[in-house]
């Protein structure tokens, strides 16, 4: 009799041992692993019930339940009062690997589990009503050869997971090859429906795309042309529509109760006869763009089905949107594109984005339309018609000197003086010389010489004619104002007892009642220039004062000056004349071109330098 019960523990140990090594490598998820690995782990211990517990590094974490059984362990908190009853089992547990001990008649077991997070601790807690001292230490060293397990089962999730994940790669690298490979939408959108049906094991794959505020189905995998007014393709719509407008996937039949409204798809899978059916938006930038749905009524689908569904859907969105976008006439891809931009910027999002391209604009529309006054600036200076050089009479010297430049006149005033020693030693030489030719004219009258008679007369003559040109020249030795003027030349006082000749400039003297503007203008603002054009002249002695010309002559010939060629045009004062003012001063002019935009005032001589350099 014993021998048979010990050859059912030998059995029952190795078929638990059979089952260790198919866990080790179970594919399923962690929920249904720890649930069999628990219960293999009850038929190795021969314990009564079991706990599986983890509690993540962390100040204050508790611990977790991962599996529990029997399942009536787990009602009314029995697990978690179990797991306190015991704290001194699972602190030596920690540090040693195993514990065990009895208290209130159970027998507790506790073995410390491997997993592949070194931070994490894992601990598997058995309980049994009776246990001898001897077989305890055995059962913890079964248990303790298969803690490695976890470990070794998320390893190999983390494997398989890998692999899905590169088969996801590698499947979505293809479908966008082919996605690549053509040019138009719609036969692009074909492709991508055809593709995902025979990669998802779909009866059928719809692509809906998102036009004027609604969804309209653009391709159905494996189907050329369909009817867009049928009930079928409008259930569909609305089906999409209620995916959009939720932008989130819908999954039917649905995995947990609540989630998404799933209305319309519940309506169109009764309408149809469809047993599974998903349906994911596709996203540009965000913003739900399109819908894919896929039907099928063999099994549901599954996680990783969906994240190969998802995958291809977030690679595709951006080919088929691009196509979209582009496969059009060109007048809807200039209405699509006008409406894209008028959304930007009339839309709420990026709000400081959109007032800094606002001031922008605003101060680009500014500089291109906004136009100012355009002023030629040119070198300006008071000029009169009306001068006269005052000349030495004849040769002598400097006297004495009444006015300096700048000195106001008066006609008839008295500017300088020449010395008259000379003039009037010879006019009382010529007097002295004509009285003795009349004493020698009457002396041959008296005797009857009539030949000498005459020739003394011709003498007499000519002395009285001598006479007048010194008594002439004595009053040419004051010169005098011609009219009432300034003195603009001519500064004598340091010349007084300096010999002049005859003709030698003395003085110059101008009017100042009829002055007027003499303007330099640069040769690159000639062309500008019109008669009677406005403007202003401030003159260096007054530059707070400006005064009102207008442009009355223009010289048609330039003339060089200081390295460059100016023209000079005449301007004529429109205002009142200062008293302060005197020809030759000299200031600056700005005459009134026009209005012109900011941008040409800002950049027309840069423009100008570089087409001469550049030869535009």
């Amino acid at each position: 009799m014993e021998k048979n019960k010990a050859s059912e523990r030998e059995q029952a140990y190795l078929a638990a041992l059979e089952g260790i090594q198919k866990i080790r490598y179970m594919d399923g998820e962690p929920a249904r692993f720890w649930r069999v690995f628990l219960a293999t782990l009850l038929s190795i211990s021969g314990a009564d019930s079991g706990i599986i517990a983890v509690r993540f590094k962390g100040p204050g974490a508790g611990w977790r339940l991962l599996a529990v059984a029997p399942g009536a362990l787990a009602a009314a908190g029995a697990a978690e009062t179990r797991l306190e009853s015991i704290p001194d089992l699972i602190a030596h547990c920690i540090e040693e690997g195993t514990a065990h001990g009895e208290k209130d008649g159970s027998y507790s077991m506790v073995v410390h589990l491997q997993t592949d997070s070194a931070e994490d601790c894992c601990i598997a807690a058995f309980f049994r009503g009776s246990l001898s001292t001897d077989t305890a230490p055995e059962i913890l060293r079964r248990l303790q050869l298969v803690s490695d397990v976890p470990a070794t089962y998320q390893l190999g999730r983390v494997a398989s997971e890998a692999r899905i994940r590169v088969g996801h790669f590698a499947g979505v690298l293809d479908l966008m090859v082919l996605l690549n490979a053509e040019k138009r939408f719609l036969s692009t959108a074909m492709v991508f429906c055809n593709e995902l049906a025979t990669r998802m094991r779909s009866e059928r794959v719809s692509l809906g795309w998102l036009d004027k505020g609604y969804i309209r189905v653009q391709a159905i995998s494996r189907v050329d042309r369909f009817e867009r007014k049928t009930e079928s393709i409008q259930k569909l719509e609305a089906a999409m529509e209620e995916a959009l407008d939720q932008n989130v996937e819908i999954v039917l039949p649905a995995v947990e109760v609540g989630g998404p409204f799933r209305r319309d798809h519940e309506a169109y899978m009764a309408a149809l006869d469809v047993t599974n059916m998903v349906s994911l938006p596709l996203r540009e930038d965000g913003e739900g763009i399109a819908v894919c749905s896929c039907e099928r009524s063999t099994t549901p689908f599954s996680e990783t089905e969906l994240r190969l569904l998802r995958l291809s859907c977030d690679h595709a969105s951006r080919r088929l949107s691009d196509l979209k976008r582009t496969d059009r006439w060109f007048g809807a891809r200039a209405a699509r594109a006008l409406r894209e931009m008028l959304a930007g910027l009339l839309g709420y999002q990026h709000t400081g984005a959109k007032g800094v391209a606002l001031l922008v604009a605003t101060l680009l529309g500014v500089v291109f339309l906004a136009r100012a006054p355009y002023n030629i600036s040119a070198v300006a200076g008071l000029r009169t018609d009306e001068i006269v050089h005052l000349t030495a009479p004849f040769d002598g010297r400097i006297e004495k000197v009444s006015v300096r430049i700048g000195d106001s006149v008066i006609r008839g005033q008295v500017l300088l003086g020449l010395d008259k020693t000379d003039l009037l030693l010879r006019e009382a030489e010529i007097v002295a010389e004509k009285a003795r030719y009349d004493r020698e004219v009457e002396k041959a009258q008296g005797t009857g010489a009539l030949a000498d008679m005459r020739i003394n007369a011709a003498l007499r003559d000519q002395s009285a004619a001598r006479l007048e040109l010194s008594r002439y020249q004595l009053d040419q030795a004051v010169i005098r104002a011609p009219f009432d003027g300034t003195i603009v030349e001519g500064d004598l006082i340091d010349r007084i007892g300096s010999p002049v000749r005859q003709g030698d400039p003395l003085l110059k003297l101008g009017r100042i009642d009829n002055l007027y503007v003499e303007l330099e203008v640069n040769e690159s603002d000639f062309h500008e220039l019109a008669l009677a054009m406005q403007g202003e002249i401030a003159l260096a002695s007054r530059p707070q004062e400006h005064f009102a010309v207008q442009l009355s002559r223009l010289e048609p010939v330039a003339i060089a000056k200081e390295k460059r060629n100016v023209f000079i045009a005449k301007a004529e004062l429109t205002g009142a004349k200062a008293s302060w003012w005197r020809p030759g001063m000299t200031g600056v002019a700005r005459l009134n071109a026009g209005k012109k935009t900011l941008l040409w005032l800002a950049t027309h001589r840069t423009i100008d330098f570089l087409r001469m350099r550049l030869w535009w």
